[in-house]
């Protein structure tokens, strides 16, 4: 079985790769679990000092895995909790985060990025907050990372509307830290992983929980989040689309 998450460290830094090109990298249940795995052992492993992810085929990650959601709460809210568990650890965990942006980054592939504490984009990368387009609340905590980085106003409009939004518009926006070529996409964000990586380590923890309690309580914005997300999933307009989606997915 191929591996749903590739992983390679070196110099301190720990890539994980989403690998599952043919859904362009879902978060698909069994990848949501590898996930949440693969950053809490990075959490306490001294080798790794700084964590690269990027995704497979083309695609950074596209969202939720819309066939497996349901509208049973209890299912939902453990489903849910694994990403917040991951949203935790991203954002104010003991690590340095880069994410490397190609291709769709689109729904909860939004969110992971903006979860990172430097974003790398080329040229091809696009991003969209879907979550409007099936009845659902944007989720992984982006309502509280998108207007920190480019301020609420612009964060309204890009999570009300839905829209696309593309590298290069990105970058200006601050949604994108470093605008790459696709050749040198990985390489730039492995040396800005190695440059986070460097000097004494216990401080990096530090920082990153003290800059999250600055912006807010994180745990009380993902228990909105949640309560939002369980409500919708079982309003009329994300069956609707949930429904033509999984009618569109099997022609």
């Amino acid at each position: 079985m191929t591996s749903l998450i590739k992983t390679q460290e070196e110099g301190g830094v720990l890539h994980l790769t989403f690998n599952i090109p043919e859904k362009k990298n879902a978060l698909t249940d069994d990848l949501r679990s590898a996930l949440r795995d693969a950053v809490t052992e990075a959490q306490t492993d001294a080798e790794v000092r700084a964590l690269l992810i990027s995704g497979a085929g083309g695609a950074f990650c596209s969202g939720g895995d819309i066939s497996a959601m349901t509208g049973d709460p209890v299912v939902a809210r453990r489903r849910m909790q694994i990403l917040h568990d991951v949203v935790k650890m991203l954002i104010a965990g003991t690590k340095p985060v880069v994410a490397a942006v190609t291709g769709p980054a689109f729904g909860a592939g939004f969110s992971l990025a903006l979860c990172c504490d430097h974003v790398v984009a080329d040229t091809k990368a696009r991003f969209s907050a879907s979550f409007g387009r099936v009845g659902l609340p944007p989720d992984l905590a982006l309502a509280f990372t998108l207007p920190r980085r480019i301020g609420d106003a612009g964060a309204r409009r890009i999570l009300l509307s839905s829209s696309i939004v593309e590298a290069e518009a990105a970058a200006r926006l601050g949604i994108v830290d470093t605008l790459a070529s696709r050749d040198d996409l990985l390489d730039q964000a492995r040396q800005i992983a190695r440059d986070m990586a460097g000097f004494t380590q216990a401080p990096k923890g530090h920082v990153k929980r003290l800059l999250t309690a600055a912006s807010g309580d994180l745990d009380a914005h993902l228990e909105r989040e949640m309560a939002s997300y369980i409500e919708l999933l079982n309003s009329p307009e994300h069956t609707e689309a949930r429904e033509a989606f999984l009618a569109k997915s099997a022609r």
